[in-house]
C-alpha cells in the first residue's frame, strides 16, 4: 500500500491515541529486553509503519538498551544495537562535535556523528527542565526536513539516563543515492519528555545541520540479476566500508505484484541477521512496472570470500540466489 494512501485512510479512523501510547510503550519496554529476532526487510518495514503512523504518521521505534563494555563503557549502553558506531567508536573514527541548541529549558547537544559507506550515526545529550518518568523519556525527531520522497523521516527513539541529563543515538540507512563530499545532516528534534500526541503536528524545536565526515569506502560494480516472469532483481553496487557493507539494488515489477523479500546468507552457509536494513532510493512506475533503487545495508564488513542472496516472494516461491564475490 502506498504510504500516502495509507496515511490518507488513517487519518479517517478514530483511534483511541491514549490506549495506543500505552502500547507504544509498552511494545518499547518489552522490544528492550527481547533478543532481535529475523524479519522479512520488506514486510517488517511495513508492520512497523502501520503500528507507529497510528500516533506518528510516520516512522518506526528505536529503543537504545544498555550494555557493559569496558572499552567505551558509556557509549556502549548506546551503541549496543549499532554494530557499526561500537566498531568506529573502539578505533577513534566518529567525529566528535558540540552543536548546541536550547527551547524551553532544555538544551541539546549533538556530540559525534559519522557516515560509514552508506550508515549515519548520530548521538546527542539532553539536558535541562526534561518532563516524565525518568524510565520513559523519548525524543521525537525529523530528518532531511520531512522530503516526501524519502520512506522514513520521523521517528521516535528512546532515551538513556546519563550525568545529569540524557543521551540519545540515531543509525539510519542514508536514504539517498550519493552523500556528497562535504555536507551535513539536517537533524531537528520536535519534542522529548513524555509521548505527546501534539509532537506529529509540531515543528523542529532543536534544529541542528549535523557536519557527516566520510570515512573511506570502496564500490564494486556488480551488474548480476535474477529473474522470475516479468519480476527482476538486478543488483548493482557493493560497497565495502570500515565497518559495514551495503548492496545497492534494482526491483523490477509490475504494479500490484507480491512484495519481494531478500536474505542474505555468509560463506558459511549461514543467514546474515542483527541489524541489516533495505532503504529505499527511489521508485518510479510507467506504463503499469515499478522500478525501485533499494539498498541493504550490513553493519559488519563480511570476513568471507562470497555472499549468497536469495530473493523470495511473499508465497514463499524464491527467485534464483546470486552469489557475490567479496
Amino acid at each position: 500500500m502506498e504510504k500516502k494512501t495509507f496515511h490518507e485512510s488513517v487519518d479517517q479512523i478514530e483511534v483511541p491515541r491514549e490506549d495506543v501510547v500505552n502500547a507504544i510503550k509498552a511494545g518499547v519496554k518489552q522490544g528492550s529486553m527481547m533478543k532481535p529476532k529475523r524479519r522479512p526487510f520488506l514486510k517488517a518495514a511495513a508492520v512497523s509503519a502501520a503500528a507507529a503512523a497510528l500516533f506518528i504518521t510516520s516512522g518506526f521505534l528505536f529503543p537504545s538498551v544498555a550494555s557493559v563494555m569496558a572499552e567505551i563503557p558509556f557509549l556502549a549502553k548506546l551503541y549496543e544495537h549499532d554494530k557499526v558506531a561500537e566498531n568506529l567508536a573502539s578505533q577513534e573514527l566518529i567525529t566528535e562535535l558540540n552543536e548546541k541548541a536550547t527551547f524551553d529549558g532544555i538544551d541539546v547537544t549533538v556530540t559525534d556523528a559519522y557516515y560509514d559507506g552508506a550508515m549515519i550515526g548520530v548521538t546527542f545529550d539532553v539536558k535541562g527542565d526534561v518532563k516524565g518518568d525518568e524510565d520513559e523519556i523519548y525524543a521525537f525527531y525529523e530528518i532531511f526536513e520531512r522530503d516526501p520522497n524519502i520512506e522514513e523521516t520521523m521517528e521516535l527513539v528512546k532515551l538513556v539516563p546519563a550525568e545529569g541529563g540524557y543521551k540519545g543515538h540515531v543509525q539510519l540507512s542514508y536514504p539517498r543515492a550519493e552523500l556528497p563530499a562535504d555536507t551535513t545532516l539536517p537533524f531537528n528534534i520536535i519534542g522529548i519528555g513524555e509521548i505527546s500526541d501534539s509532537w506529529k503536528e509540531e515543528r523542529g524545536k532543536w534544529d541542528f545541520d549535523v557536519p557527516i565526515k566520510q570515512l573511506p569506502f570502496e564500490t564494486v560494480v556488480l551488474g548480476q540479476a535474477s529473474e522470475l516472469g516479468q519480476l527482476k532483481v538486478t543488483f548493482e553496487k557493493l560497497i565495502t566500508a570500515t565497518s559495514s557493507t551495503a548492496i545497492e539494488y534494482t526491483l523490477s515489477y509490475p504494479e500490484g505484484s507480491q512484495r519481494v523479500m531478500i536474505d542474505l546468507f555468509d560463506g558459511k552457509g549461514e543467514q546474515i541477521i542483527g541489524g541489516t536494513s533495505d532503504a529505499k532510493l527511489e521508485k518510479n512506475t510507467e506504463n503499469g512496472m515499478v522500478t525501485e533503487k533499494r539498498r541493504i545495508t550490513i553493519p559488519m564488513v563480511l570476513a568471507y570470500d562470497f555472499m549468497e542472496i536469495r530473493p523470495i516472494l511473499e508465497s514463499g516461491e524464491e527467485l534464483e540466489p546470486v552469489r557475490i564475490e567479496l
